[in-house]
């Protein structure tokens, strides 16, 4: 009996210590990344989305309100599109449902500059080509629901040089930028929200929006949601109140022997139903000339006047979203 209780004993010493040395190795945990190489590799993911965005189809549905006294709404612009992409990389819009603007009762103006920044900057994609135009800070970590992101400043290079911001108020160019804040998940390294507004700012005034995007294929993060309430206020003093909602859906991939002719380069191309295609049109069509008076703003302020499959998302953006 003796034999065996200290041959137990032993057995349990021996086993003790082994547990203490392993208990002394310390827990490796990786290296939290340098936010330059943080850079670097959101900013090549985003160079990778934005071509496989082109592999997709998807709507825009946006309604952009001016807020009157008691919270009631005095002007309206609503517009659904759908968005696919040419052969050739060309973003090709056409207009499912777009009713008459009403903002004008508000005393504003749709300018081209809008529509480039709610189809282009509100659902910014900082990808490595355009990095070098931008100053890029880290501000730190932020918890965002159930994710743990990198927090940046971003900043255009042009507003920080007097000369070309000068240069681009002599030729009118306003709203061409992104300035303001993006939150990069530490996982998957890619952009999961964005907020901030569209400059520069000379006579036409731009919202402040916050952009949420969903992972929607398993790879990539999707803008899914835009949303903006802000006070515009002028040169001559006075101020709108003005809220943005834009939704991005019905992402839908396109099979490999699909392709698009763009039709719209091609004036001798009929088109098989006059109506509907009138309302066909590129992303960036060319602003047309009106004889209402107005003094440019963005939205811009004018004197009032009287005249298929959907692809399911795997993983949610944060949920806080107005």
């Amino acid at each position: 009996m003796k034999r065996r209780f200290f041959a137990l004993l032993l057995i349990g010493s021996v086993l003790l210590r082994f547990d203490f040395l392993f208990a002394q190795v310390p827990q490796t945990k990786p290296a939290p990344l340098p936010p330059e190489e943080v850079i670097k590799r959101f900013t090549t993911k985003e160079s990778e989305l934005f071509e496989a965005w082109k592999d997709y189809a998807y709507q825009q549905e946006t309604k952009l309100q001016a807020i009157g006294p008691a919270n009631t709404i005095s002007g309206e612009f609503y517009q659904l599109s759908e968005f696919v992409f040419s052969d050739a990389g060309k973003r090709i819009e056409r207009i499912l449902r777009a009713p008459l603007s009403t903002l004008d009762q508000a005393g504003l103006t749709m300018t081209q500059e809008d529509r480039n920044a709610l189809i282009n900057l509100q659902p910014f994609a900082l990808t490595a080509e355009e990095l070098p135009n931008y100053k890029v800070s880290y501000l730190g970590k932020e918890k965002i629901d159930d994710l743990s992101t990198y927090v940046f400043e971003v900043v255009p290079k042009a507003i920080l040089d007097p000369r070309e911001m000068k240069r681009m108020k002599d030729k009118k160019i306003e709203g061409k930028y992104f300035q303001g804040k993006i939150w990069v998940d530490d996982v998957d390294l890619q952009i999961v929200k964005t907020a901030g507004k569209t400059v520069p700012e000379f006579q036409q005034r731009f919202p402040k929006f916050e952009t949420y995007r969903e992972n929607i294929d398993g790879r990539f993060w999707f803008p899914t949601y835009t949303y903006g309430d802000d006070t515009l206020v002028f040169e001559r003093g006075n101020s709108i109140h003005i809220r943005n909602v834009v939704r991005y859906k019905n992402y839908r991939r396109f099979s490999g022997d699909v392709k698009i002719k763009e039709i719209f380069d091609d004036p001798a191309t009929p088109p098989a139903n006059p109506e509907a295609s009138a309302k066909e049109q590129p992303t960036n069509p060319a602003s047309a000339n009106t004889t209402t008076p107005k003094t440019t703003t963005g939205t811009t302020e004018t004197n009032k006047t009287q005249t298929n499959k959907t692809t399911t998302p795997t993983k949610q953006t944060p949920s806080k979203k107005p």
